[in-house]
């Protein structure tokens, strides 16, 4: 009996220190890495295991120098992407702010601008002291200063949409019923505000898309909105205009998503899929005679709607009377077929 309690009292001892030493490594250290501390606690292990007497195996050796290995890589990997990670930006409404993106911008004077931009700042040469016209922000931290002026490069950008900016403007004129200034440019994904009025020769834009909030600053006269990827830009416009200019857009948005589910309706699309007619013969028979048909552009076809609504509004019976409403229909033909030079022998 006393032997068994002095080896009992002999092995406390023993437990109390790995009890210690478990308890030690057990947590991390806050300023080491999980690579470091993976790999201070695999080499506690090892030497736990060779003070016991027992063999690692091989088997047992080579799992824990994989499992480190790829602790490794992925510590190395991750502390390289937030290296390479581009800063967001954070762009205010001083000159001197400016003045730092111009610096690290990358000048190129023809290009392709797309709906990756989030603001396309028209510069003021006194004011941002250079000769570029252009500063253009994209949501992936690209930075690009031109000599093109602001207006020409949104123009570009409009051209491969398909829709230029005075078309748009004028279907918005119409719907609302009345004129505005800086009409925002909505087109299904492609949304963009003019901050001043477009038809002077510069004017800067806000990709709205890629907005995702925004506040009013208080005792400033601008606007701060939070972009995609964590960007922050100030507008030097009224809080008030903004708002406006937003409200207009989603309306915009919200009529044109209308329209869309019409068409698709009328056309048998139903979720995105168009459903198989029963009776495939409209569909096959006069497709050879369409050729002159499809050289029409999708904006002179829906110009072509316009001019057959106006028509058929002024053929209404309670203008049947109205000396006016001849004239109006003479007017109306001529410029429909002088403006579309493919259907100028087309008979009326």
């Amino acid at each position: 009996m006393e032997n068994m309690a002095n080896r009992n009292s002999q092995k406390k001892p023993d437990r109390q220190a790995d009890n210690q030493i478990t308890e030690k490594f057990s947590k991390p250290i806050a300023a080491q890495s999980s690579a470091e501390w993976l790999a201070e606690q695999r080499l506690n292990d090892l030497a736990a295991t060779k003070n016991s007497g027992r063999a690692l195996d091989p088997a047992t050796l080579e799992t824990i120098i994989s499992h480190l290995r790829t602790s490794l890589k992925e510590s190395v990997s991750q502390t390289s992407q937030k290296k390479d990670a581009p800063e967001p930006f954070l762009v205010l409404l001083d000159p001197e702010s400016i003045q730092i993106y111009l610096e690290k911008a990358w000048p190129l004077d023809r290009f392709v601008l797309d709906n990756s931009f989030l603001y396309l700042l028209s510069l003021d040469p006194k004011l941002h002291r250079t000769d570029f016209k252009t500063l253009i922000f994209f949501k992936d931290g690209r930075l690009i200063k031109t000599r093109e002026n602001s207006n020409n490069v949104m123009y570009s950008l409009f051209e491969l949409i398909g829709f230029n900016y005075d078309f748009i403007r004028g279907i918005s004129t119409r719907v609302s019923g009345k004129d505005s200034h800086c009409v925002p440019y909505v087109f299904g994904r492609y949304s963009f505000l003019p901050l001043s009025g477009p038809t002077r020769q510069q004017s800067s834009w806000i990709n709205l898309s890629k907005v995702q909030r925004y506040r009013a600053l208080k005792g400033e006269k601008g606007v701060e909105v939070h972009c995609v990827n964590q960007h922050v830009i100030q507008l030097p416009v009224r809080p008030q205009f903004f708002a406006e200019k937003v409200k207009q857009a989603d309306q915009a948005i919200h009529r044109q998503e209308h329209l869309l589910r019409n068409v698709l309706k009328n056309f048998d699309y139903v979720d995105g899929r168009k459903e198989e007619r029963e009776n495939n013969l409209l569909g096959n028979a006069f497709r050879a005679h369409t050729d002159r048909i499809s050289l029409i552009s999708m904006e002179d076809y829906i110009r072509i709607f316009q001019f057959s609504f106006a028509e058929t509004a002024l053929k209404h019976p309670s203008l049947r009377d109205n000396p006016v409403t001849d004239e109006a229909l003479q007017l109306l033909r001529e410029n429909l077929y002088d403006d579309l030079p493919h259907l100028r022998n087309t008979v009326r």
